[in-house]
């Protein structure tokens, strides 16, 4: 399994250390006191993300260093977050100490992760790709761990993404297209899905224009 959370790594480089694991290279990337992708939320997620009701649940699978999970915790919701780097999560975990909020952090592999079927109100994905075969076991993920009317929040990057350098894999393989979104989420109450052109100002990695996908969907009660 190889995912890209909010990084401009091409797969070139995973291949060329075939010895290397994920965690190790994500390690490698975050062992540095830098917030590589800034400590404030993604813009998306936060202007579309609802308040929490009292109780409510929410899960950030690959929140690396933390920025949207402490994010949903400000605004009330009980954050399970999971990162394959230990780097990331200690990050996470003093971003959360230092605006005074709790988030149950995780290392480990997304796919490893012991998700709750039907658990989660709210679900965020913040630039997270994979290539096919593992996009269709995400999506999966997403659904199970989403309750009944809860809401699912993404943003990742597109086709057009390929010459800006703004972030994201460089293979067409990992990027998202509307067609592709709607395809998997066909069965959700689809409240947003565009391709925008936005510009990217998350901390050193993500800077500049960007060709990215949003989308804002409901699983169904019934």
């Amino acid at each position: 399994m190889v995912g890209y959370d909010d990084a401009s790594i091409p797969l070139l480089l995973i291949l060329k250390e075939p010895t290397m694991s994920a965690a190790d290279f994500w390690n490698k990337r975050y062992q540095t006191d830098e917030f590589l992708f800034g400590v404030e939320p993604n813009d998306f997620i936060r202007a579309v993300t609802p308040e929490a009701r009292s109780g409510a649940k929410a899960f950030a699978p690959a929140d690396g260093e933390g920025r949207n999970g402490v994010f949903l915790a400000q605004l009330g919701y009980q954050v399970t977050s999971v990162d394959v780097s230990e780097f990331a999560v200690e990050k996470a975990r003093a971003l959360a100490k230092t605006h005074d909020v709790t988030i149950d952090s995780h290392i480990g592999d997304v796919f490893e992760f012991p998700c709750p079927e039907d658990h989660y109100d709210l679900v965020i994905v913040c630039f997270m790709h994979f290539l096919p075969d593992d996009h269709v076991r995400f999506v999966d993920l997403l659904k199970r761990g989403l309750k009944p009317g809860g809401v699912l929040i993404m943003e990742g990057y597109t086709l057009d993404q390929l010459p800006l350098t703004s972030g994201g894999p460089k293979n067409p393989e990992m990027l998202w297209s509307v067609d592709m979104i709607a395809a998997d989420f066909a069965d959700f109450d689809i409240m947003l899905l565009q391709e925008t052109r936005r510009f990217l100002a998350e901390g050193n990695r993500h800077q500049g224009q960007a060709a990215t996908l949003q989308f804002l969907g409901r699983k169904p009660t019934a």
